[in-house]
């Protein structure tokens, strides 16, 4: 896992390097809690314990700090406890860079470094998720990366294309899927399947999530 470390740092310097900040929003506190879901119908990997696995995620933001709350996100009985700062630029298209440091406390104890980077258009949206967690208790360091791109279908409707990676000492796995999807200003619903052709390895993750902002102070 050097190398995963070795470069979770330098591209998380690099980014910085380019990314200028950009003036948001600060009178409001931004809760937005989620409920992501996981079902496996046949999977041969272990989680199939877990069908459904419910992971609670609660995302908090005022200005430029970004922080969240979750459980079952980083692995199985573990809560993580992020905070960071988003570097935001751009105009018609809007690139959204944020690192954080977190602690991982339960089934998993140690510390996470994470960044997003974001591309927010009119005609198409890009996430990514890059999470390196140094694990001090007997377990294995890992690395999580979630990717998708999503379209815009009529309104408020978006479809598109999404892959998970995981590896660890023991585990790896790299999960292609499709994705549709459903925003308002305030909700956010989404429905996602990875290896839909293979019976054995195929599985659904949902997620709900809701938007609330504090009044103005």
């Amino acid at each position: 896992m050097t190398l995963l470390r070795t470069t979770a740092f330098i591209l998380t310097v690099f980014l910085l390097n380019i990314y200028e900040t950009k003036a948001q929003d600060s009178t409001h506190w931004i809760f937005s809690p989620a409920l992501i879901g996981g079902i496996f119908p046949q999977f041969d990997y272990n989680l199939k314990e877990y069908n459904p696995l419910l992971i609670p995620y609660l995302p908090i933001s005022k200005g430029d700090f970004y922080g969240e709350v979750r459980y079952n996100y980083d692995r199985n009985a573990t809560l993580g406890l992020y905070g960071g700062k988003s570097f935001v630029r751009g105009m018609k298209a809007t690139h959204i860079l944020t690192p954080q440091l977190g602690a991982l406390i339960g089934d998993y104890k140690g510390l996470s470094l994470q960044f997003y980077y974001n591309l927010i258009h009119p005609k198409v949206e890009f996430n990514l998720t890059n999470n390196y967690a140094f694990v001090f208790n007997e377990r294995p360091d890992f690395y999580f990366n979630w990717t998708d791109i999503q379209f815009p279908v009529f309104k408020r409707f978006r479809a598109g294309a999404t892959v998970q990676i995981f590896a660890d000492e023991i585990i790896q796995t790299c999960d292609p899927g499709v994705l549709i999807g459903y925003r308002t200003e305030k909700l956010y619903l989404m429905l996602s399947s990875f290896n839909s052709w293979n019976a054995n390895k195929h599985y659904l993750f949902f997620a709900v999530q809701y938007i609330l902002k504090t009044k103005k102070q």
